[in-house]
């Protein structure tokens, strides 16, 4: 079985949170794309009023640990 891996952001405003799934990636070698595609996402700059912004790579439908 092959993983799949994404890029997921969170974003809060005070005690409200909300994610979406941003980007996927297929093998071969999806972790290593998503880690890539991390670096690129991470550097775009805030917009807004939330608190936190949050970028994460993770197996597809994981969870963080």
């Amino acid at each position: 079985m092959t993983t799949l891996w994404a890029v997921y952001l969170t974003v809060c405003a005070g005690s409200t949170c909300v994610g979406q799934e941003v980007q996927r990636f297929d093998p071969p070698n999806p972790q290593a794309q998503c880690k890539v595609m991390l670096e690129a996402y991470s550097a775009i700059p805030k917009d807004g009023d939330w608190d936190t912004v949050e970028w994460q790579c993770l197996p597809l439908n994981g969870a963080s640990t």
